[in-house]
């Protein structure tokens, strides 16, 4: 899947605030293009998008240093559920040597909020604000556990399934109505090697006020027999937790 705006935008920002995290002086927009590997007039027009959205500021350097709407996103973000995140990221990834994920929906994709990798750290691709698809992933899927068939007929109208996804991943709209149903029976989505070839994923909604939010999902190595008990009784728990903690707003 190419690179989208949204991605690029999210690693410029990200450059951005981990050399302020090092105590690092800023990135000018060159720099940023080769810590990123994004092309430099695509960085310098995606820069030039961020501050005048005030995510990021230039200094009389020309370097980039976190804008103030970065502060008042990370403070409206910065709530109880989000903050209990972490705690139940950790046990997840800690207890069943697996990654743990925290994302939200944007249209037909889901974004990356928060993770934490297992111990081996073996999958390298996990990062913030990754991008992926929503119909082929578990932690996609549970956002979708509430969709009605018309909803899921109108969000996935135009959605290229072909030459997207692993073995499993569904390939129409009817498929995914239909992995739903499986999985809203079975009380857990569950997404083997749709997404990637020999990966699995696990997950449930958290919700607020009854409505989806986020995801919960765990991502690991293909288990044949699917998710084990421990991993259900696992993230159901912390999905509850969460949605409570998300409720308490």
């Amino acid at each position: 899947m190419a690179s989208s705006s949204l991605v690029q935008g999210l690693s410029l920002l990200d450059a951005t605030i981990e050399q302020e995290r090092r105590a690092r002086p800023g990135l000018n927009a060159s720099r940023l293009a080769e810590h990123t590997g994004i092309e430099r007039s695509r960085a310098s027009r995606l820069t030039q998008e961020l501050r005048a959205r005030q995510f990021l500021r230039r200094d009389d350097d020309a370097r980039f240093s976190a804008g103030p709407e970065f502060f008042r996103t990370a403070a409206a973000l910065n709530v109880a559920w989000l903050r209990s995140s972490r705690v139940a990221l950790r046990a997840l990834a800690s207890q069943l040597g697996v990654n743990a994920l925290i994302t939200v929906a944007d249209g037909t994709r889901g974004v990356l909020l928060r993770f934490e990798r297992s111990a081996d750290g073996s999958d390298r691709s996990i990062r913030d604000g990754l991008v992926t698809p929503i119909w082929c992933t578990g932690a996609g899927r549970a956002l979708l556990w509430d969709h009605s068939p018309e909803q899921l007929d109108a969000l996935l109208a135009d959605v290229q399934f072909i030459g997207v996804g692993g073995p499993t991943a569904g390939r129409s709209t009817e498929d995914v109505r239909a992995m739903l149903a499986r999985d809203r029976a079975d009380g857990l989505i569950s997404a083997a090697e749709e997404y990637d070839e020999g990966i699995d994923e696990f997950a449930l909604p958290i919700r607020r006020e009854g409505a989806v939010i986020a995801s919960l999902a765990v991502r690991g190595r293909h288990r044949p027999k699917g998710a084990t008990r421990a991993a259900r009784e696992l993230l159901t728990q912390f999905a509850h937790e969460l949605t409570a903690a998300a409720d308490t707003l």
